[in-house]
């Protein structure tokens, strides 16, 4: 996602290129305006800019001394220089040393998105052959098992993840599988020769057992595989390229026992070279990624009923007979957890995890009071985790009618214990609110009272920032969301408010007020206060008598 950042002192200049170019067209997704070099610095402080685009002359600081800066402070963020054909000898210096790019004022509008585009493309290239980005890589490549593990736990775990970003992750991690494919299951459990193990010695059998299942079965099928929540090693098998040319000629009769021939061989080697034992399960068919949960957990339950604690059984494959309803609810467990959501004050993903829940409920279990039960009290316990993480009693939150569940009744219908649901919800978001709204409120409150205190010295955005111990881009956010306003327009609401003041009030003259509100160039000053108040601080105070 690429940035761009427009300063000229001109803001018609400024709110023309940033509205009326197709900027997304050129491979820029955000663009940030700034009047001033001031400015420009204080969003180049709290924002990933990638492309700066300036004018040279500029009141204060001028594009070029902002040019330096930002070679000082960002030196991976690209500048290019609009110049006037007058500033052209002045600005050589720049064009041949510091920036990446100039524009010859006039400039057409298709000139400068073809000058953005070349500089876009700079960028990216520099990305895929940068240093950094290589080792980013090579790291990625390093974990690859890793990372392709935890991302099959997820979704053996019934996580949802939509097409796009599925087929998106699996192409980053070098997934062969594809949608819409048929698979099976193996499910591994280590027996009790490796029990003794310590984690470090543990994760090397892994290894080794899943590098041994990977020679075993690789001549005909694509493994991917994950260690589960119950310690079992889990392999997804599909068939590669090799074996989907030999299926035609081969019935469902011939694959399963190929299936089973490879499972005993892997089991053998196991005991051959890393001298334990495993029980190994091979799950009915399915197809990819719809019936990956629902057959990870029916496999489960077909391996406690057929393996128990049994230690020399054979290979056991399960038959489609056994492919049994589960009474689970799924949506209540699976992941992003309703508690660890409610954790974090997502109170939208909270919102739509509720509903999913009501919805299954609604869909499969209307009936079943134990079903709902089991919802509830699930729900609760999330409820009074939140209350109790912040000193509260549920019932001091919500009222003790509702934290009391009255005496069971969300349990009878769905409707119900979605009407209880929300009514708790509201009440929740109520206090947290309140909370959160009185902490900003308190922020602005300080910040204001710093500005006011500092309107002649610094009042940066760093420099607010670091007297309130808040992080730049989190205050200016905060300031925005709470008074709709930018931290940057109210400063300089302010300091036109006190200069127009100290105007009619006061026989200072124009420079002594220019410094007073914090400008030290009298002529900038001039130029700002007329393109607020549309007249000159002269005429202004002339007018005011």
């Amino acid at each position: 996602m690429l940035q761009l950042l427009l300063v000229d002192d001109e803001m018609n200049v400024v709110e023309a290129l940033a509205s009326a170019l197709p900027w997304q067209e050129v491979g820029i997704d955000k663009v940030h305006k700034a009047y001033s070099a001031t400015e420009a610095l204080d969003i180049l402080k709290t924002n990933a800019i990638d492309i700066v685009i300036t004018d040279i002359c500029m009141p204060g600081m001028d594009g070029l001394q902002l040019i330096e800066q930002i070679q000082l402070n960002w030196k991976k963020t690209k500048c290019i220089l609009l110049t006037g054909f007058a500033e052209f000898e002045y600005a050589q210096k720049a064009i041949q040393n510091q920036i990446s790019d100039y524009l010859l004022k006039p400039v057409s509008d298709e000139e400068i998105l073809s000058r953005v585009k070349s500089v876009v493309e700079l960028i990216r290239k520099e990305l895929e052959t940068n240093e950094t980005y290589q080792r980013a890589m090579q790291a990625l490549r390093d974990h690859l098992p890793r990372l392709r593990g935890e991302l099959l736990q997820d979704m053996l775990q019934g996580k949802r993840i939509s097409p796009v970003k599925l087929t998106e992750k699996m192409r980053l991690l070098e997934i062969p599988n594809g949608f819409q494919e048929e698979f099976v299951l193996l499910l591994i459990r280590f027996k009790e020769q490796f029990a003794d193990y310590d984690p470090f010695e543990m994760s090397l059998m892994e290894f080794a057992i899943g590098n041994l299942a990977t020679e075993t079965f690789e001549e005909f099928f694509h493994l991917w595989l994950c260690k589960d929540v119950h310690d079992y090693l889990i392999i997804l098998i599909t068939p590669n390229d090799k074996l989907k040319g030999l299926m035609a000629e081969k019935s469902k009769g011939e694959l399963k026992y190929q299936l089973e021939r490879l499972a005993n061989e892997l089991q053998l080697n196991v005991q051959h070279f890393l001298k334990g034992r495993i029980s190994v399960l091979i799950s009915q068919w399915g197809m990819f990624p719809d019936d990956l949960t629902k057959l990870y957990y029916n496999s489960l339950s077909i391996f406690r009923k057929r393996f128990g604690d049994e230690k020399d059984l054979p290979v056991y494959t399960a038959d489609e007979s056994e492919s049994a309803d589960m009474n689970i609810l799924y949506r209540l467990y699976e992941p992003p957890m309703l508690v660890h959501l409610m954790d974090a004050g997502n109170w939208g993903m909270v919102q739509q995890k509720l509903e999913s829940i009501l919805e299954e409920l609604e869909l499969f279990w209307p009936e079943s009071s134990e079903h709902l039960t089991e919802a509830f009290f699930s729900i609760f316990a999330s409820f009074s985790f939140i209350a109790h993480k912040n000193g509260k009693m549920l019932g001091e939150l919500i009222g003790n009618e509702y934290a009391r569940g009255k005496e069971l009744a969300p349990c009878r219908t769905v409707q119900s214990l979605r009407a209880w649901i929300w009514n708790v919800m509201e009440r929740l978001q109520i206090y947290t609110n309140s909370e959160t709204k009185n902490a900003r409120e308190s922020a602005v409150q300080q910040t204001q009272k710093f500005v006011q205190a500092n309107l002649t010295v610094d009042v940066s955005l760093q420099a607010i920032s670091e007297s309130l111990q808040m992080h730049p881009a989190y205050l200016s956010r905060i300031y925005k969301l709470e008074t709709g306003e930018n931290l940057s327009d109210y400063i300089y609401r302010l300091k036109m408010e006190q200069s127009a003041h100290l105007l009619k009030t006061s026989t200072r003259k124009i420079y002594e007020v220019a410094i007073e509100v914090g400008y030290q160039n009298p002529n900038y000053f001039i130029k700002v206060f007329k393109k607020h108040f549309g007249i000159t601080p002269q005429d202004y105070r002339t007018s005011s008598k």
